[in-house]
This record gives C-alpha cells, structure tokens and sequence, in this order.
C-alpha cells in the first residue's frame, strides 16, 4: 500500500510517499513544496495543489495522511493559513479517491520515536537512521512520522479487528 503523507505548510510543504506494508515502511520519495512568496494566497495554494496531484497520479497512493492543526494562542493567523492548506489537501484526496487520515504530531513522533514531546531535529536523526539515508528537511522527517503513526494505527485497527471475531 502506497501512503503520502505532508507536513502542512505555506513556505514550505514536505511530503513523502512510502510503501506500507504492516508495519514495514519504505520510503520511496521525499520533495519540499515551497511556492514563491511573491505569489498571492490562491497561487500558492494551487501550487501546492498542483504539486501533490501530479505526485498522486504517479504513485496513485491509498490513503493520504495529514498532521491534526494546532496553533498557539499567540500565532491564531497561523491556524488560519494551514486551515487553508489542509483545506485543499483534503479536496485532493476526496477528488482523487484517496482515503484521508489526521493524527496529532504528538501521536506521529511518539509512533517514531516513543516519545511525543521530541523536537523535529530527533524526528529528522531517527527518520534519516530508518530510512538510510539522509531527508531533505525536519518538513519531510515530520511528513515520514506521519506514515509511521498511519502503520501503528493500522495494525491497531487489524488487532481490534481480529479480537473481535
């Protein structure tokens, strides 16, 4: 099973798609979305759009896996403008056909690394120590997390399930 995952943002936006197979988890690619910040709000949703569509179509990827939003309450614009990218990540996954998965970024690093409260600079070491080989940015360690908690949470639900037969 094909996963991608993102790490929402507007300056830039990790994603990565991996293989998912139980628990066992390849990454297959890892790219940084980062529209020009002279575009306006529209033209760089597009372009994140865009990029994560013609990623969709290549991999075609079933499930598509995002980080829960949570701001600050001293950054409340923040909030807003990722709302604003989930937003279109969402669209993309409903028109494409691709189930749609949020977990906490707490939920992601403590599927990573056993721990919730760890900082993107462990996420990156422990991902690139999996993986082999060296990520891009702490954007798209934080994106692999998010394949890791979509794993554990799967062999959750087929342990529940198989308990309840």
């Amino acid at each position: 099973m094909y996963i991608l995952a993102v790490d929402l943002g507007l300056r830039t936006c990790g994603y990565v798609v991996c293989e998912v197979n139980g628990i066992n988890i390849r990454l297959i690619k890892e790219k940084e979305i980062k529209p020009n910040p002279k575009q306006n709000l529209p033209e760089k949703l597009n372009f994140i759009f865009e990029h994560l569509k013609e990623d969709i179509l290549s991999y075609k990827p079933q499930a598509l896996v995002v980080e829960k939003l949570y701001s600050h309450y001293r950054h409340p614009t923040t909030l807003g403008v990722l709302a604003q990218v989930k937003g279109i990540i969402a669209l993309l996954a409903h028109r494409c056909h691709i189930d749609y998965f949020e977990f906490s970024s707490t939920r992601a690093r403590k599927a990573l690394l056993g721990k919730g409260s760890a900082d993107s600079k462990q996420v990156k070491k422990i991902s690139e120590n999996i993986t082999g080989r060296k990520l891009q940015s702490v954007h798209t360690a934080d994106a692999f997390s998010l394949v890791f908690a979509f794993a554990h949470n799967q062999k959750f639900a087929k342990s529940l399930f198989a308990l309840k037969r």
